[in-house]
């Protein structure tokens, strides 16, 4: 049996994430995961998926005339430590040119919770584990207690044929198993048979002054066509933290979906790509999200942690299809990356994550929904605002790739290698250091591709390919790097 309902680990993991000081999108301190290119990711014989940008790839208009860039950008250059090739697309949106707009946060509504709730969940109430009733057995059926108790079993038995001291670990606290095991019988005894529930209320509010995170907090179990659906929405947006969410994802396949998905899963996985683009489409219409757009699409994975191994391994729960909605202001996406925008320079510092609005589906359908930090956006001109040309641009990624990867790797003997095989020109929010109160939309220029760091003391070297990591990102406007990790 595997271990349900991560939402909170994976809250947790990746807030200790978003403080990790300092820690820029060029730190590769994890184990390898290697996502697949996007042009490679049907995993069949149908057609590449386009988002928004990439359906703009070299495209007309007068923003094109204005920046003059090529259809593709190559270059090759760097130092001793830090070597460079480019040859990439050159994305450019169609359109008379970007204006300036004003960006701040907002919290989640009641309108926000039923369009959601009517699409995805059908208008099925929540419920959850009636703790008055279940407390005796501390919210389990006497089915999953005894479960819990021949897992128990089977570990003491194969620990003691190994020769290794029988004990367990359970709530961070070492205990023989035989201890567990009476715990765990106890409680069977007032277990019930069948899962007893409650009605949760669903009444979305906002008390800015909440001492007790619980009050801006809202979750439970929604049923749907049979299946169970795990429902939370935290709109704890303080001015120390910056980070809220609206999610929904399949409890039984525990899809909370947040990894990379290897060649394997993805020839195994069965997705028809270009029927879950169009639910995806019809979806997210359907729940008004009319000014945002698919800019960015991939194969995910969701996993859990095997409870009947010593080492509590991750296990692939489910296999999806991703689809990453970012906002569209006059018809030219906001571009979408990797990057969520909480790294902090200091301990006073406080994350805004940017925007986003993922759907997933699997082979059966949709697994998961998860919505991020909606912002309310202002024109501020109806002017449009005066773009470098790309020759400029160009000029500036020479010398600052190298600069900043030089700087970043420099108390390291580390190489570092990137092959650049795109350039997108598009939106992003930027605000000003330590300002979260509002941001402004600028017009900046990604360059994605392939890193390859090459350590001296390891013999295979760690890749990192995903379609959606930009490794450095230009203001279009004056040719200032920005930090999409720190968000200015």
């Amino acid at each position: 049996m595997r271990r349900k309902n991560l939402l909170l680990l994976c809250a947790l993991a990746g807030a200790l994430s978003l403080l990790a000081t300092g820690c820029q999108n060029s730190a590769q301190t994890e184990e390898e995961i290697v996502l697949p290119r996007q042009e490679e990711e049907t995993g069949g014989g149908e057609e590449a998926p386009q988002t928004e940008g990439e359906k703009q790839a070299a495209g007309g208009g007068a923003i094109a005339d204005q920046v003059q860039a090529p259809e593709r950008f190559t270059w090759e250059g760097g130092s001793e430590q830090v070597s460079v090739k480019a040859d990439a697309l050159v994305v450019i949106p169609e359109g008379e040119g970007f204006q300036s707009y004003k960006v701040t946060g907002r919290v989640f509504n009641q309108e926000d919770y039923d369009r959601v709730s009517q699409v995805l969940l059908k208008g099925e109430k929540l419920w959850e584990r009636d703790m008055e009733v279940m407390g005796a057995s501390n919210g389990w059926t006497a089915g999953e207690i005894e479960e819990r108790i021949e897992r128990l079993k089977k570990q003491k038995a194969e620990a003691e044929a190994n020769g290794v001291k029988p004990m367990a670990f359970e709530g961070g606290k070492g205990k023989t198993y035989d201890e567990l095991i009476a715990e765990w019988e106890s409680m069977k005894e007032n277990a019930p048979e069948e899962i007893i529930v409650g009605e949760v209320p669903v009444n979305v509010e906002y008390i800015e002054s909440a001492e007790d995170r619980a009050e801006n907090y809202i979750s439970g179990q929604a049923t749907v066509d049979g299946k169970d659906y795990f429902v939370s929405l935290d709109n704890n947006f303080r001015d120390d933290w910056k980070y809220i969410a609206f999610s929904v994802y399949n409890d039984e396949e525990n899809s909370n979906f947040s990894f990379g998905a290897s060649e394997g899963d993805i020839q195994s996985a069965g997705i028809s790509v270009e029927e879950a683009r169009r639910k995806a489409l019809e979806d997210a219409a359907a729940m008004g999200f009319t000014d945002m757009a698919i800019d960015g699409e991939e194969y995910l994975t969701s996993v859990s942690f095997d409870e009947e191994s010593d080492s509590g391994e991750a296990v692939t729960d489910a296999v999806g299809y991703g689809f990453h909605f970012t906002r569209m202001l006059d018809g030219i996406p906001v571009t979408y990356t990797h990057e969520v925008g909480g790294t902090m320079e200091g301990q006073d510092d406080v994350p805004w994550i940017y925007e986003e609005m993922s759907l997933v589906y699997t082979k059966d359908g949709f697994a998961s929904f998860n919505w991020r930090n909606p912002y309310e956006v202002e024109k501020t001109s109806e002017e449009y605002v005066f773009l470098l040309p790309f020759a400029e641009i160009q000029n500036v990624f020479q010398e600052m790739i190298v600069k900043k990867y030089e700087d970043f790797f420099a108390e390291s003997e580390v190489k570092v290698e990137f092959e650049i095989d795109e350039v997108r020109l598009g939106y992003m929010r930027v605000m000003e250091k330590g300002n979260t109160s509002e941001a402004q939309m600028v017009p900046v220029w990604d360059f994605f591709g392939k890193e390859t760091l090459r350590y001296p003391d390891m013999s295979e070297p760690y890749i990192s390919d995903g379609h959606y990591e930009s490794w450095l990102t230009v203001n279009a406007l004056d040719g200032t790097i920005i930090d999409r990790g720190f968000g200015y």
